[in-house]
C-alpha cells in the first residue's frame, strides 16, 4: 500500500489512503513501477486482467541507465514475462527443461506465481502448482510488502485464481503482509463484491480448515478492520456483506474512529444508513473528541448525515433516539389505504359544475387533493417507511383505485341498479360479474406472495452454490444475487420494494402495492382486463340511468342546447346527477392508462417477455452492465462470455413527466408501439434489415400461441388448469412445467439471457 497520509488539522485522524480505483497501485512498492503495454494496463476494481499485463518498467529515458537484473539473467526474465502474459508453452518449456524453477526470483523476491496470479493467468498458476518438475509455493513472500501470490490475486479481485489457491493448494489466507493485511482486507480493497463474498463464505463463516479461518474484524497495522476499509471506500455491497456475517460496527482504530467515522470521508448515504441501522454509536468520540456530528462537519456532509438520521426516524429533540408514533406501522398503512375512500366522494361532490362555479370548485378540489396527499406523505408514510416517503411506495394509490371501485359499486347497487336493472339486464350482469372478478383479483394480487425466491439460512449451502457457479464460470452479479446471497434463477430480479429476489419479476405496481412476479402475474392481468370491462359496462349503465333520472326530474327539451361538448345522455347526467357524472369521468380517465397497460401487457405476454425484460431489450444490446466477473480467458469449461467493461450508468435524469409516464404506463406503451410498428414495416417492405425484435434473441419466445397458453395455464391445457395458481414457483414454459425458483437454463435451449 501507499504510505500517503490524509491529515485533517481540525481533528480528523491520519488515514492511509487506499487507491480503490487502481488496485494494482498498492503493489508499487513491491513490484517497482508498472509499465502498461497497448494490450496491458492497470485495471479497475475487480475487472479481469486477462488481456492486460503488469510488469516491471524500464528506466526513464532521461535518467542514467543502471544495470538490470533482467539483463544479467535473461532466462529468468523470459520466464517472468511468460508468467505475466500467460504464455503457458514457454513456461512449460523453461520449467520442464529445468532452466528455471518455480521458486526462482530476482532480488525483490517476486516469483512467477506472483505474476501469474496478479495477471489472472489461471492456466499458468495451475501448471506452476501442479507440474512434476518444480512446484510453486502459494505462501511465498515477495516484494517490499512481503505479500504472497494469494495476496496479489486478492488485491486485484480475481475470484477464480483465489478459489484455485484456497481449494487446491495449501495457500494460507490468514498470512499478513507488511501492512498487516490478510486476504479479507485485500479482497475488500479490491471492491469486487464477488471476491468479498467468496472469502467471507470460505474463510470466515464456513472454513473447511480451522487453521485457515479469518476473524472478520481482524485489525491491520493501524487497527482498522475490513469494515473500516469498506466504509471508507463507500462500498455499500461489501459493507452489507460484512454486516450480514457479523462485522462489529463498534470496533475502533488506533485513533478511536469507528467505521461510521470512516464512512464520512467518502460520504455515501447508503453506507452511512447501513452502519446506522447496524447499531453504530453516533455519539462515540474519536481521539480528537469528535463524534459523528463533528466528523460530518469536517467532511462537509453534515446535511447528508442529518438526512440519514431523519430517514432512520431519529428524533433530534430527544438525543436522536428512534421516534415514537401515535400509530403503529401496520395501522398507519391501513389509514393511508383508506384516505382516498374519504377523499374521493368529497372531491366528486364538490365538483358540481352545473351551478356555474366551475373554476372555484376545480381549484378547491385540487387544493383538497394536494393537501390530503401532502398530509399523508408527511404524517403517515414516515411511520412505516421513513427512508422513502414517496406515495408510489405506499398503499395510497392502491387506495385511490379501490376507493374509486368501492364508490362505483355502492352507487351501482343502491342507486343505478334499482332504476335500470330490467332495461339493462345483461349490461348490469356484466358490471356485477366483472366487479366481483376485479375485486377478488385485486386483493389477491395485493396480499399474495409474488414469488419470493427462498433464501438459504445455512452459509454452507450458499458456499456450495458459489462453488457451482465458479465451476461453470458464472460467478458474477448477473448469476448470483449479492443482496440476498442466492444463485439467481433466470428471469428473477431483486426488488427494492420488498428487499427480496422475485422469481419471473415483471414490475412493481403501486396500484396494487405489491411486486408482480410468477405467483401473481396472472391475477394482475386478470384484474386489469376485468377492470377495463367493468368501467366500460358501468359507463353504459350510467348513460341509461342519466336518461331515466332526467325524466323523473322533469326533462327540459332544450337541455341539449346547454351542452356544447357533451352528448344528450352525458348532458343529462351533468345537470341531474353530477356526482355519478363525475364518477364516470374519473373512471374514464383511469381507463386511459388502463388501456395502455392492457395493450402493453398483452403484447409482452405474446412475445414471452416480462415488463422488466421488455424494458431492458435495448439496454442489453447498447449498454451491457458490468457484472464483476473475473473469468480468466484461459478458464476451461466456461460457457460465459468475457465480462463487459464497466460502463457509465446511462439512466436518465428523473423528472415529473418521466414519473407520470411510468405511473400511467406511457413509457412501456411507447416502446411497444415503436417495436410493433418497426416489425410490421419490416414484414410489409420485405427489407433485408432485421427489425428490432427480430434482431434480438428472446429464448422465452416460443411463438405467440404457445406463449399465451404458457401464461394462462399451469400444466396441461385444460379448463381446470386455467384457474390454478402457482403454489411455489411453478409455471409453464414452452408447454413444460418449470420451477422458476430453480430455473437456471431454459428448456430445450442453452441460452441463458433475454
Amino acid at each position: 500500500m501507499s504510505d500517503l497520509k490524509a491529515t485533517d488539522d481540525d481533528g480528523m485522524a491520519s488515514i492511509p489512503l487506499v487507491d480503490t480505483h487502481n488496485p494494482n497501485k498498492g503493489e508499487n512498492a513491491e513490484l517497482s513501477t508498472f509499465q502498461v503495454d497497448d494490450d496491458a494496463s492497470s485495471v479497475p476494481n475487480g475487472e479481469t486482467t486477462d488481456s492486460r499485463t503488469v510488469h516491471v518498467e524500464e528506466a526513464a529515458p532521461n535518467q542514467p541507465k543502471e544495470p538490470r537484473e533482467e539483463d544479467s539473467n535473461p532466462t529468468l526474465a523470459k520466464f517472468m514475462s511468460a508468467c505475466q502474459v500467460g504464455d503457458l508453452d514457454t513456461v512449460k518449456d523453461l520449467i520442464s527443461s529445468r532452466q528455471v524453477s518455480a521458486s526462482d526470483t530476482f532480488s525483490e523476491g517476486v516469483t512467477g506465481l506472483h505474476w501469474a496470479a496478479i495477471n489472472n493467468r489461471l492456466s499458468v498458476v495451475k501448471y506452476l502448482m501442479e507440474n512434476e518438475y518444480s512446484r510453486g509455493d502459494p505462501n511465498a513472500i515477495g516484494g517490499n510488502l512481503k505479500a504472497t501470490p494469494l495476496h496479489w490475486a486478492c488485491r486485484t479481485g480475481l475470484v477464480y485464481v483465489v478459489d484455485y489457491f484456497l481449494s487446491h493448494t495449501d495457500a494460507d489466507p490468514t498470512i499478513k503482509d507488511s501492512q498487516m493485511y490478510n486476504a479479507l482486507h485485500l479482497a475488500v480493497h479490491s471492491s469486487n463484491i464477488t471476491l468479498c463474498i467468496y472469502i467471507l463464505l470460505s474463510c470466515v463463516v464456513s472454513p473447511n480448515n480451522k487453521s485457515r479461518e479469518i476473524y472478520i474484524d481482524e485489525p491491520d497495522s493501524i487497527q482498522c478492520t475490513p469494515l473500516h476499509w469498506a466504509a471508507y471506500q463507500g462500498d455499500i455491497l461489501t459493507v452489507s456483506a460484512l454486516l450480514k456475517y457479523g462485522a462489529d460496527v463498534t470496533k475502533t482504530d488506533q485513533t478511536q474512529m469507528t467505521p461510521l467515522h470512516w464512512a464520512f470521508i467518502r460520504g455515501y448515504k447508503s453506507v452511512l444508513a447501513a452502519l446506522l441501522e447496524a447499531g453504530s454509536d453516533i455519539h462515540h468520540k474519536n481521539d480528537k473528541g469528535k463524534d459523528s456530528f463533528g466528523v460530518s462537519q469536517d467532511m462537509n456532509c453534515e446535511k447528508l448525515w442529518l438526512q440519514v438520521l431523519a430517514e432512520a426516524d431519529r428524533d433530534p429533540k430527544n438525543n436522536w433516539i428512534p421516534r415514537t408514533h401515535f400509530l403503529e406501522a401496520k395501522n398507519a398503512k391501513v389509514v393511508t389505504f383508506l384516505v382516498p375512500y374519504v377523499l374521493i366522494p368529497i372531491v366528486l361532490s364538490v365538483c358540481n359544475f352545473s351551478n356555474g362555479l366551475a373554476i372555484p370548485e376545480i381549484f378547491f378540489s385540487a387544493l383538497l387533493c394536494v393537501a390530503a396527499a401532502l398530509a399523508t406523505k408527511k404524517f403517515l408514510v414516515p411511520i412505516y417507511s421513513p427512508k422513502d416517503t414517496s406515495l408510489l411506495k405506499s398503499p395510497f394509490l392502491a387506495g385511490v383505485f379501490s376507493g374509486t371501485a368501492f364508490w362505483c359499486i355502492v352507487v351501482w347497487i343502491f342507486v343505478m341498479l334499482p332504476a335500470v336493472f330490467i332495461k339493462r339486464f345483461f349490461t348490469n350482469l356484466i358490471v356485477g360479474s366483472s366487479a366481483a372478478l376485479f375485486s377478488y383479483t385485486f386483493f389477491k394480487a395485493m396480499f399474495i406472495n409474488p414469488g419470493l425466491v427462498p433464501t438459504h439460512s445455512d452459509p454452507e449451502a450458499v458456499l456450495n452454490e458459489v462453488k457451482d457457479l465458479i465451476a461453470l464460470g458464472r460467478f458474477d452479479t448477473e448469476h448470483f444475487c449479492v443482496n440476498s446471497f442466492i444463485r439467481k434463477p433466470l428471469r428473477s430480479k431483486f426488488s427494492r420494494f420488498s428487499n427480496r429476489l422475485i422469481a419471473r419479476f415483471d414490475h412493481y405496481c403501486p396500484w396494487v402495492y405489491n411486486d408482480i412476479g410468477v405467483r401473481n402475474h396472472k391475477l394482475f392481468l386478470t384484474f386489469a382486463y376485468s377492470l377495463a370491462v367493468a368501467i366500460i359496462s358501468f359507463f353504459f349503465v350510467s348513460l341509461k340511468y342519466f336518461d331515466k333520472v332526467s325524466h323523473v326530474s322533469g326533462y327540459d327539451s332544450d337541455i341539449d342546447e346547454k351542452c356544447h361538448v357533451l352528448n344528450e345522455h352525458l348532458c343529462k347526467g351533468f345537470y341531474y346527477s353530477p356526482f355519478i357524472f363525475n364518477l364516470n369521468i374519473w373512471c374514464l380517465f383511469n381507463l386511459v392508462w388502463l388501456g395502455f397497460l392492457c395493450v402493453v401487457q398483452t403484447f409482452q405476454v405474446l412475445k414471452g417477455l416480462t415488463t422488466w425484460e421488455f424494458s431492458n431489450l435495448n439496454n442489453r444490446v447498447s449498454n451491457p452492465m458490468y457484472n464483476h466477473s473475473t473469468v480468466p480467458l484461459d478458464f476451461t469449461g466456461s460457457t460465459a462470455p468475457p465480462a463487459p467493461a464497466p460502463s457509465p450508468n446511462r439512466r436518465g435524469h428523473g423528472h415529473g413527466l418521466g414519473t407520470c409516464a411510468k405511473l400511467l404506463g406511457l413509457d412501456q406503451f411507447k416502446l411497444t408501439v415503436k417495436l410493433a410498428v418497426a416489425s410490421a414495416l419490416q414484414k410489409t417492405h420485405h427489407s433485408q434489415e432485421p427489425s428490432p425484435l427480430e434482431n434480438l434473441h428472446i429464448p422465452t419466445d416460443f411463438g405467440w400461441k404457445q406463449n399465451w397458453l404458457d401464461f394462462w395455464f399451469l400444466g396441461e391445457v385444460t379448463w381446470r388448469n386455467l384457474f390454478y395458481l402457482p403454489i411455489e414457483g411453478e409455471n409453464n414454459l414452452n408447454g413444460q412445467v418449470v420451477d422458476y425458483y430453480k430455473l437456471y437454463e431454459y428448456p430445450n435451449a442453452g441460452a441463458e439471457h433475454v
